[in-house]
Order: structure tokens, then C-alpha cells, then sequence
């Protein structure tokens, strides 16, 4: 198995030092891939962003499109002393491929991209378009990915039907979670002022750290939501970083200003000019001097169960012999752009254990199962007449 087509690609790609945005040679990989097999290409940059575009059909019936959706683009792989392994070699080791991007999400991308050359190779007359959107600014700002392509298809009229997003959904076992929807996501950045002045002498000066703290005990304790949503896991909020202005990290200063990133996953029982309201309310009330630049990262999607939620349903069942939860928890997804073409969306992907952890790995295992599920997928929706 490990000298099999899927693990070729899988470490072909994962080979590449692709850090966000940059694609290294993926694209070229994934193109030439796809040009053997008659797929009709299109490289789509926006600034710094390479993506790609790329349909397959029989002529008979393009009406009918079933689009994957995936990411060349990784995050840093951190202190490179810490890995096992190179993370950019795709070592394989005790039926693991090793490196970064193997979970999130190179090795659906292979798994993907093998499963599509299976059933073109095998069905030579087959329903509909089968297609394919890559980018390579996901792990990134996501400005001049997804969405960019999604609006230009939208402008030429393009439809999708069936969309399955790579990302990694599962959990205990592949395919234990698939996904039809995920909460927004609004970052806050919050300046707490103060004055600085000597630690010996806190009298004389107003200690940001300190002020924040009340605050920020209310804010944690806030329920936000105050009806339960029926789609999605209740609204939360993590502090992601704090750090102050104090430049030269003295240790007998006290900082002018305190900084914090504060991160609302919200639903959709909780717009986001509530969360705004009660931020700046917990805030006013104690008396700080604030100021706070909010940036909105996406708005809650969910796809309404169809046809495609029972196929993946059924081919998960099939091979696993279990019945997958749906659900909608998890960070943001390209997911939410295709939702606004109508397509039902589902996320089905490698288990979440090591993404973006040092040492990521998938088991070869899972990725041949990956493949094997999303090949039935592709049959059981472009073989079948609705």
C-alpha cells in the first residue's frame, strides 16, 4: 500500500513547503493531474492567491454538479527541532504519513483527486459534472480564496448541487462527524489604557493588567445566547492573546496600554451587534478607558439535509459500519461561500487529532478509507438518476 497511487500524491504534496499563502508547486501537481484525465482548467490569482478551477463531464448531462473543495495552503510548522520528522518530507513510519498538511488537508486532497481518476477511468458515461476548487488562502486571511472564485462563478450563472468540503471532520473514527454548517466567528481587539509609571510606585500609575481583569472575568462568565439554538453549539468566547505595549519586556514597568484578541463564535440566535452591545456594556461598567476595533471573519451557514447528507450518511455506513453524527461545532469553512451558490454542503474529512499540532499524521489506513468513501460518494450521486 505505501507505494500506492494515493500515498504517491499524498506526499507529493505534502513534500511542498506550502505555508500560507504560498503554493509552491501544489497547484502544478494538482493540475497536471487533473489535465490527464480531460479536466477543462482554469488558474484563477487574486493579489497573492493562486486558485484553481476545474469541471469534468460526459456532455450528456452537465446539469448536475457534484464540486470538491479543498486547500493547498498549510500553518507554520513551528519549532522544526520539535518534530519527529521533517515536516515537509511525508515520511512514512508504523502506517503513518507523516508532516504537516497530512490531516489539514493534503491527504483528502489526494484521497480526492484518486477517487475522481477511479471513476472517470471506470464509467465512461456518467450523469453531470463532477469538479473541483482549490485554493490556496485558507489557512490565511481567506479574502482572495474561496470566496473570490465562488463570486466569479456567480457571475457567470455557474450552479453547484452537491458540495463535499475536505476538511477534517472526523473525530474517534473516520467518519464519525460530518458536518453541514458552522457557527460565525467575529474577532475583537480590545486596547485597555493606563498609565505607565515605575512598579515600585503603583500609586502614581494606573496598571492596565490589572484594571482588565474584572472585566474579563464578566465577559467569560456572559451567556450570550438567550434562546437555544435548534442548528448550532451554543455562542462562546476564547482570549486568544494578551501583550502589552511594553516594548523592551522590562520587569519594573507598568505598561501604558494592554492589548487583547478576544475571539466570539457565535449562532444564529446571537447576532453580532448583541455581542458588540454587551462587550462594550461589561467594559463601560468598569470605567475602563477602552477602545475596541471589531473585524468580522464570517456569518453562521447551515445546509439543510438532502440528498447528499444521505449519500455520505450511506457511505460512511458502508464502510464503517456505523452511522455518522451531523453536526456543525468546529472553527469556520469554505463551506459557508459555496452555501450562497445553494449547493448542500457537507465536511468530510481525516480525523482532527493533529491538526496543526506538531507532529501532524494521518494513518494510511484512514487515507485509503478517505479515498474509498469519496469514490462511492462521486457513484452513488453521478451514477444515479434523481
Amino acid at each position: 500500500m505505501n507505494d500506492s497511487p494515493l500515498i504517491t500524491l499524498a506526499q507529493k504534496l505534502i513534500q511542498q513547503p506550502s505555508v500560507n499563502p504560498k503554493h509552491h508547486i501544489c497547484h502544478e501537481i494538482i493540475t497536471n493531474y487533473l489535465q490527464k484525465l480531460g479536466f477543462n482548467i482554469e488558474l484563477m490569482h487574486f493579489n497573492d492567491t493562486l486558485n484553481l478551477w476545474a469541471f469534468h463531464s460526459c456532455k450528456r448531462n452537465q446539469k448536475r454538479t457534484l464540486l470538491f473543495i479543498g486547500h493547498t495552503d498549510v500553518v507554520d510548522p513551528g519549532d522544526l527541532q520539535c518534530w519527529n520528522y521533517p515536516p515537509f518530507s511525508g515520511l512514512i513510519n508504523d502506517n503513518t504519513l507523516n508532516g504537516r498538511g497530512t490531516v489539514d488537508m493534503k491527504g483528502a486532497l489526494a484521497a480526492m483527486l484518486v477517487a475522481a481518476n477511479n471513476f472517470i477511468t471506470q464509467n465512461s458515461n456518467y450523469q453531470g459534472r463532477l469538479a473541483f476548487l482549490i485554493t490556496s488562502d485558507e489557512e490565511g486571511t481567506g479574502i482572495n480564496g474561496t470566496t473570490k472564485v465562488v463570486d466569479t462563478l456567480i457571475m457567470r450563472n455557474e450552479h453547484i448541487d452537491y458540495c463535499i468540503v475536505g476538511e477534517p471532520s472526523s473525530q474517534q473514527q473516520l467518519g464519525d462527524v460530518i458536518k453541514n454548517g458552522r457557527r460565525g466567528s467575529l474577532t475583537a481587539k480590545l486596547t485597555i489604557h493606563g498609565t505607565q509609571g515605575h512598579v515600585a510606585y503603583p500609586q502614581f500609575s494606573k496598571n492596565p493588567i490589572h484594571l482588565v481583569i474584572p472585566a474579563l472575568s464578566n465577559l467569560l462568565k456572559t451567556t450570550w445566547d438567550k434562546e437555544i439554538s435548534r442548528l448550532f453549539p451554543p455562542t462562546a468566547v476564547q482570549i486568544s492573546n494578551i501583550y502589552t505595549n511594553n516594548n523592551n519586556n522590562s520587569n519594573n514597568v507598568i505598561p501604558q496600554n494592554v492589548i487583547l484578541n478576544c475571539n466570539f463564535r457565535f449562532n444564529d440566535k446571537c447576532p453580532i451587534n448583541k455581542i458588540k452591545k454587551y462587550t462594550n456594556e461589561i467594559f463601560r461598567h468598569h470605567t475602563l478607558n477602552y477602545h475596541v476595533d471589531w473585524k468580522l471573519s464570517a456569518e453562521p451557514y447551515f445546509s439543510k439535509p438532502g440528498k447528499l447528507t444521505n449519500v455520505v450518511i450511506n457511505a460512511v455506513k458502508y464502510y464503517q459500519k456505523f452511522t455518522p453524527r451531523l453536526e456543525t461545532t468546529g472553527g469556520t469553512s469554505d463551506g459557508r461561500f459555496i452555501a450562497k451558490m445553494g449547493a448542500e454542503v457537507i465536511e468530510l474529512g481525516a480525523r482532527n487529532h493533529t491538526i496543526h499540532k506538531i507532529n501532524e499524521y494521518i494513518d494510511l489506513i484512514d487515507l485509503k478509507l478517505l479515498h474509498s468513501i469519496y469514490q462511492k460518494i462521486i457513484e452513488d450521486i453521478l451514477l444515479t438518476h434523481d
